[in-house]
């Protein structure tokens, strides 16, 4: 109840940004001796104070854990199982300190701080991510990994192999400054 009163006050307070959940996705990619697979959700909020023009903003990324589907139920029912899905049901990305018209000008990734909160877990890592602006409209791209045992996952095994400890993630966003 608290999380959501947070995020309903927080989404009042910096509701300068809509996300295009038709085009959004992020997507974790795994990988088994094997085979690969990857799950995909575009049920993605963003709550940010950040505007076209802003040189110090923040930003938070949220996506409920239970919206990423791999196509196969046993997959996402086991991925569910091994990173606490009930205890931890949202992963969060937090940035501070972003400038908007740096970021979109650069013809490269620009690397970030960014805080992952998932798992119980919150890390700083460095994430590479990509924008352009076209009048009010945002669009961001980013790929980069995480290890699960530096969430305090345990790595699932498929015939008592373990799944590979480095998760790739791949985000692409896409949405639109709102004027307040």
């Amino acid at each position: 109840m608290r999380l959501s009163l947070f995020t309903v006050l927080f989404s009042l307070a910096f509701s300068s940004f809509e996300i295009d959940k038709t085009q959004s996705r992020i997507s974790y990619i795994g990988s088994h001796p094997f085979h690969d697979w990857k799950g995909t959700t575009s049920k993605i909020e963003v709550n940010t104070d950040c505007e076209p023009t802003s040189t110090d903003c923040d930003v938070i990324v949220s996506v409920p854990v239970i919206s990423f589907i791999s196509g196969n139920d046993n997959r996402d029912s086991n991925m569910l199982f091994h990173i606490d899905a009930f205890s931890y049901p949202v992963v969060r990305i937090s940035f501070s300190n972003l400038n908007i018209p740096e970021l979109a000008s650069n013809s490269e990734n620009i690397n970030f701080n960014g805080e992952i909160d998932f798992h119980g877990e919150k890390l700083i890592q460095e994430i590479p991510i990509f924008a352009t602006i076209n009048n009010s409209t945002l669009a961001i791209t980013s790929n980069f990994h995480i290890l699960l045992d530096s969430f305090d996952i345990d790595q699932p095994t498929l015939m008592m192999i373990p799944v590979k400890n480095q998760i790739k993630i791949d985000v692409k966003l896409y949405g639109e400054f709102i004027k307040k």
